[in-house]
């Protein structure tokens, strides 16, 4: 029986590695689960269909020998490419970790640009924590949470995924809220707007970043070791497949190219409309939605130098 070796995600992703043909993928997840999602994963054996005499070996043709040499070789390559990407893209062991009192953030690993996070939504949590000025620990290991998101946080021994729920937990737990002195109308339009750029502007910047500008986002990927630029080929072109897939699920994806960028365009001078000559998005006064646009737009400016959202964010 011939089998084939693949890596399996932490959600529901197989991508066949062993075998002389196009990758498969499959995943399911949700715009808080940036592009960076294979962080983890396991190395796994499956049996392949008509693995017998007249299964695939013997469709080369019993004088082909030197065809049957090259397929063993070639998936023997690509098994090894499997578990070196496993090994250095999966998650470390976990070690033991203090969080009693303390605020542990997970998060992706930093750039090698020096830009905080390829993940507006890391960035976007970092941010919250130091304008509420609470101090926390960075734990860069890659590993999702149970719930398989990210950024997460560990809080006197809880687990907590999704932004929204981790501020809504330290605001119980802890007492801080940069929303205080929002009243009704203005909760509803900062609320408002955080599902605008999350649920919508989120999209259209991250088709930038792992479609359109894969190259350029590919060297600032944080990947050492054997095999690095080969392993970083990899990820990176599994994540486009991947951010393809979800934003066709969305239903933005379904555009073309020149619509998405007419949507995110209305989307920034929405906030730039809405911003006008205040120093904050809702006035004289940081808020929660302030860290949630920055997450976003810092991703433009930092990490798409010459592209349509950072000369749109720059008003060329």
């Amino acid at each position: 029986m011939l089998w084939g070796v693949g890596l399996a995600a932490p959600r529901s992703c197989v991508a066949d590695l062993s075998r002389n043909r196009s990758l498969s993928l499959g995943w399911y997840a949700g715009p808080e689960e940036p592009p960076p999602a294979l962080y983890g994963g396991e190395i796994v054996a499956f049996p392949l269909a008509g693995g017998g005499a007249g299964g695939t070996m013997a469709a080369l043709g019993s004088d082909s020998w030197w065809k049957k040499t090259l397929y063993l070789t070639g998936g023997a390559l690509l098994a090894a490419a499997a578990y070196l990407l496993h090994e250095l893209l999966a998650i470390r062991k976990e070690e033991e970790l203090d969080s009693k009192d303390a605020i542990i953030l997970h998060q992706f690993s930093r750039p090698t640009n020096g830009v905080p996070s390829l993940s507006p939504f890391c960035l976007k949590m970092e941010t919250y924590l130091r304008m509420a000025d609470l101090p926390y620990q960075n734990y860069f290991d890659g590993k999702l949470s149970p719930q398989g998101k990210m950024p997460w946080i560990e809080y006197n021994h809880k687990k907590v995924s999704g932004t929204e729920f981790i501020i809504d937990f330290l605001e119980e737990k802890l007492g801080v809220n940069l929303n205080k002195h929002l009243g009704p109308h203005e909760r509803a339009v900062s609320r408002a707007v955080t599902k605008m750029v999350e649920e919508h502007l989120y999209w259209t910047l991250t088709y930038c970043q792992w479609v359109e500008n894969l190259h350029e986002t590919q060297k600032m990927v944080s990947l050492f070791g054997p095999f690095s630029d080969l392993l970083k080929w990899i990820f990176c072109h599994l994540t486009k497949g991947i951010v393809k897939r979800e934003m066709y699920g969305h239903g933005i994806g379904r555009f073309s190219e020149e619509e998405m960028y007419t949507l995110m365009e209305k989307d920034m001078r929405t906030l730039a409309g809405l911003l006008g000559d205040k120093k904050y998005i809702m006035g004289p006064t940081v808020s929660t939605v302030d860290a949630t646009v920055f997450g976003h737009l810092a991703q433009a400016m930092w990490t798409l130098p010459g592209t349509r959202p950072e000369r749109l964010i720059k008003g060329k």
